[in-house]
This record gives structure tokens, sequence and C-alpha cells, in this order.
């Protein structure tokens, strides 16, 4: 529902009961169409490297899991990393 330029959105408040948060009609919250990218791509990437160490490396299959998992998490690793520093240098 809107109400003067506001859009209403219900969420959850502490007892469970719903409570309507407001957001600005023309402000979009979320991942910008760049960050969807990047994430589909990365996740794209890692379950390609998943099969391909599995199945043409000939690792083991919770190996080539792990070498993926691993090399997620270290991406994410780095993506805070890389945020932390350009929102302390914006401050």
């Amino acid at each position: 529902m809107s109400a003067g330029g506001i859009e209403m959105t219900a969420e959850p408040g502490p007892e469970g009961e719903s409570v309507e948060a407001e957001t600005p009609a023309g402000e979009r919250t979320g991942l910008s169409r760049g960050a969807q990218v990047a994430v589909a791509l990365t996740a794209f990437g890692l379950t390609a490297w998943f099969f391909f160490a599995w199945l043409v490396l000939d690792r083991m299959m919770l190996d080539a899991a792990g070498e993926a998992i691993g090399s997620g998490l270290l991406l994410l690793l780095l993506v805070s990393i890389v945020s932390a520093l350009a929102r302390s240098r914006a401050d």
C-alpha cells in the first residue's frame, strides 16, 4: 500500500505482530543490478569449479566441495575487507 509517496511494507515485530516499515517510493532497497550480476557470476563460477575439480581433476567429491566452499568464503572475506576500507575512507 502507498500513502503520500511512501511505500508501506509489513515486517514482523518482536512478538510476531506485523509492524509497518516505511520506505520512500522512489528508493530501491536490495542489491544493485551490477551486484546481482556479480553474485550470479560468482555462484556460477564456484559451481563450475566444483564440477571441474570433481570430474576433470578427479578429486574426491568432498574435496572438490571443500575447495569451492573455501574459495567462496575467501571471496566473501575479500569483499568484506574492501567494503570496510571503502566505508572508513568515506567517513
